[in-house]
């Protein structure tokens, strides 16, 4: 379910920001930030068995559905110009 919301929330931010500047930083902002957060669970967690990849997996859901949104956008702007 929070994989979902993820997916939902990183649509609406890539739909809103579009290809531009602050869209192009927010998602390299969102990648640096959830590779870090990866790196610091690793290296805090004690027992092998709590180890996992949910903060990578949540970070690329996150960027893939804000790229998803960002490139919805420009499709939706092109096929309305051409109109």
């Amino acid at each position: 379910m929070a994989l979902i919301m993820l997916a939902v929330i990183g649509f609406v931010v890539g739909y809103r920001l579009e290809m531009t500047r602050p869209g192009y930083v927010a998602m390299a902002l969102t990648t640096i930030g959830c590779s870090i957060g990866q790196i610091i669970h690793l290296l805090v967690t004690k027992s092998r068995g709590a180890m996992t990849m949910l903060p990578l997996v949540a970070g690329l859901v996150l960027v893939l559905f804000m790229f998803l949104g960002a490139v919805t956008r420009l499709i939706i702007r092109s096929r309305t110009n051409a109109a």
